[in-house]
């Protein structure tokens, strides 16, 4: 006989009796914006690192932001950034949480949207919400005993004013505070409301306005710092460019009524080519001389001699420029050159007979300051650069 197979029944798999009825879905969707018309708008809070729970209940503070409504909407701005958003919270025995709007960057122009769909509608509805990151702060605990911190701090207060006063204070200072501390026959604290100050304080704000009246004032701090700088000497009353740097300041009365330029005169009157050291000079002195401009000339001779007395100078230890001798320093800016300009030009830039970093900035600044008498005021630097061997970044 045959046997008839069944299936288990483990394997089969019951099925409902019924079908699903699927909810139908509108198959175009609609959108639309609502206006924010309304003070109020949905808040997007987000809490970077930390995991709150959903029961947290805070509280809304709003304050204006100074922008009125009819010009938002004409710019097309929204009405949400007229005022600004707070929620706050101290339900928490230690932490304060904290929910405010933050913009860095480029998320000040971002705009936030909430959406509410209707399935069976397709309609979509787009309102404006906030944006908010909510922080936790951990409290105070000065907070929590501020009478007894007050009550505690007074002595300690008055007493470090007088360690203070007694410490750092002038000789006046200290003996007045000792004065009154021994004298005293009330407690010299007194209430805050009156505004009063203790005997500490009244002692040291006593000396410090006795000091800060020999103070010295902006310009005198101004001139230090222009000291300072190896620049010549700024005439703070000039009123033009040419009376900032004179060739008076820069060479000194004297040496500019002694200086000679009569030879250069006559050479040139007679056709002869005269040959310097310095491009700069060289290039200029057949104009000046046939403009007949004898202060012009004396400058420009004054220039070729710093040039020529700095390259005399003979390489020292530690990038130092020393003088050489007399006669050889003679020879090297020319026999008439008397002795009292060089003598001041040696006073001027190498007191201590040696030139330092310092003191050939100091120089040079000098002789550029020449040239801008000698060319009007409009000056090609590469010629002087050149006679100065600066890098042309200097």
């Amino acid at each position: 006989m045959s046997e008839k197979k069944r299936k288990r029944t483990s394997e089969e798999i019951e099925r409902p009796s019924k079908k699903r009825v699927e909810e139908s879905i509108a198959e175009t969707l609609k959108f639309s914006i609502l206006q924010d018309t309304s003070d109020w708008a949905p808040a997007i809070t987000t809490s970077p690192g930390l995991s709150l729970p959903t029961t947290l209940l805070m509280k809304a503070y709003k304050k204006p932001q100074g922008s009125s409504n009819e010009s938002l909407r004409r710019v097309g701005r929204s009405l949400l950034s007229t005022s600004e958003l707070l929620l706050y919270s101290s339900a928490n025995p230690t932490l304060d949480h904290v929910a405010r709007e933050e913009s860095t960057g480029t998320d000040n122009l971002m705009k936030h949207y909430i959406a509410v769909y209707d399935p069976k509608t397709g309609n979509v509805q787009l309102v404006e919400a906030r944006k908010l990151v909510l922080r936790s702060l951990l409290r105070s605990s000065e907070s929590l005993h501020d009478t007894e911190a007050e009550k505690d701090d007074k002595p300690n207060r008055l007493s470090a004013r007088s360690i203070l006063g007694e410490t750092f204070g002038t000789k006046k200072a200290q003996k007045a505070i000792k004065a009154l501390t021994e004298n005293a026959i009330a407690s010299p604290m007194k209430s805050s409301a009156s505004g009063s100050l203790d005997a500490a304080s009244s002692a040291v704000l006593e000396s410090m306005s006795q000091t800060s009246t020999i103070a010295p004032s902006r310009e005198d701090l101004q001139a230090l710092v222009d000291e300072s700088k190896p620049i010549p000497l700024i005439n703070q009353e000039a009123k033009t460019p040419a009376e900032v740097y004179t060739p008076e300041s820069l060479i000194g009365m004297d040496s500019l009524v002694a200086i000679n330029v009569r030879t250069w005169e006559e050479a040139i009157n007679n056709g002869e080519d005269v040959k310097t050291s310095s491009l700069f000079v060289s290039k200029r002195l057949k104009k000046i001389v046939e403009e007949k401009d004898v202060k012009k000339l004396k400058i420009l001779r004054y220039i070729l001699l710093l040039l020529d007395w700095r390259t005399a100078m003979k390489s020292g230890q530690k990038g130092l420029k020393k003088l050489p001798p007399k006669e050889d320093m003679k020879n090297a800016v020319g026999e008439d050159i008397r002795d009292s300009i060089l003598d001041s030009v040696r006073r001027k830039f190498a007191p201590d007979f040696a030139l330092n970093k310092r003191a050939i900035d100091f120089f040079s600044t000098h002789v550029c300051a020449l040239t801008l008498h000698v060319d009007n005021y409009e000056v090609d630097t590469y010629d002087i650069r050149e006679d100065l061997k600066l890098d042309p970044k200097q």
